[in-house]
């Protein structure tokens, strides 16, 4: 009740995108992780989940574009995540889009955004990661979300995603592959069956690669998808994966769509939050529908309650992921979540 009665409304005065950078730099270091780890520090055996080759101590994550330079994953720690997404990550810096680039839609509980993949690029990343791992519980899972540069011809976009793969292979535990971002132009054309196939058939050419190289075992591969696409879209999509042997898929990136939203004039870019609950919901069942055990499912969109998760969960998804819940309802949201999951 602090955090919506006093602490939100004080962050709302401000400009979004500088309250974000200013809570990624709180949580980076200092002394509000441990704070936090006080605070909300709640763990059960009973929420222990396994997806793909990953055992997650329990199935409630941060999403991708939250942490987008991996700089701040001891405080997701603290918080009681049981894993984070960082990212997304590009082989070269890039800046993003023109500011200002967030815009809150607190009427609606949502979030418009259109970034376009502002992060220190993947050298920079790859020492983020790394020294975050040394600090971090072994419990607890990172995940690396992976894009192509907004130069980057289509054709030769499968590289970009290899070279950031590569670099990040020997830390990472996991790799979301951004194809649905619909703040880089062009992006969505890579969830094209010929695109789409190019990059994830190289992309576990070169897993298997680097899993001699290290020793290691190979990382489970997600695909992160769009909740705009067609049936058809959504089947070749499916098809796609299950010949490439991925794990899984993360349902869904933000929309474009307004149909959830009165009318009005909205600014562009991807909405999140409650609005998109509805279209991120109806992709989940198509895919556990269509590919049943074939690929598991990461759950994205609209989750700021217990009922979400469990929603999506009885839909059939393995994990969920937060982004906008948080933002709304504040670090405790998680807590709850995990106490009323034990509970029942």
């Amino acid at each position: 009740m602090l955090y919506k009665k006093i602490i939100r409304p004080l962050l709302f005065d401000y400009d979004p995108e500088k309250i974000h950078n200013f809570t990624i730099k709180m949580l980076s270091g200092g002394i509000a992780p441990g704070i936090l780890r006080m605070m909300f520090k709640f763990e059960s055996e009973k929420l222990n989940v396994k997806a793909g080759k990953l055992s997650f101590r329990n199935p409630i994550g941060l999403a991708a574009g939250m942490d987008k330079n991996c700089s701040a994953m001891q405080g997701w720690d603290a918080m009681g995540f049981g894993f984070a997404e960082a990212g997304t990550v590009t082989p070269l810096p890039q800046e993003g889009n023109e500011k200002p680039r967030m815009f809150r839609l607190p009427e609606f509980g949502g979030i418009i955004n259109r970034l376009g993949f502002n992060n220190c690029g993947a050298d920079e990343f790859e020492e983020n990661l790394k020294q975050t791992k040394e600090n971090l519980p072994n419990d607890f899972i990172v995940g690396v979300n992976i894009g192509k540069n907004k130069r980057t011809e289509l054709d030769d976009a499968y590289q970009d995603y290899k070279f950031s793969f590569e670099k990040c292979f020997e830390h990472a535990d996991y790799f979301a592959i951004n194809v649905s971002s619909p703040n880089t132009e062009g992006l969505r054309q890579l969830q094209q069956k010929k695109f789409l196939d190019e990059i994830l058939r190289s992309l576990q050419g070169l897993n298997k690669e680097l899993d001699e190289t290290y020793s290691d075992s190979t990382k489970d591969i997600f695909l992160k998808i769009a909740p705009d696409l067609t049936e058809a879209e959504l089947d070749d999509i499916i098809q796609v994966s299950v010949d490439n042997n991925i794990t899984g898929i993360i349902a869904t990136n933000t929309t474009i769509s307004r149909a959830t939203l009165p009318e009005g004039n909205y600014e562009s870019g991807g909405l999140s939050g409650k609005p998109l609950e509805p279209i991120s919901n109806s992709v989940i069942k198509y895919v556990k529908k269509h590919a049943g055990d074939k690929l598991a499912v990461i759950a994205c969109g609209g989750i700021s309650t217990y009922d979400d998760v469990k929603e999506k969960l009885d839909f059939g998804a393995s994990l969920v992921q937060i982004y906008t819940g948080l933002i709304y309802e504040g670090p405790g949201l998680v807590k709850r979540i995990k106490q009323k999951m034990a509970a029942n």
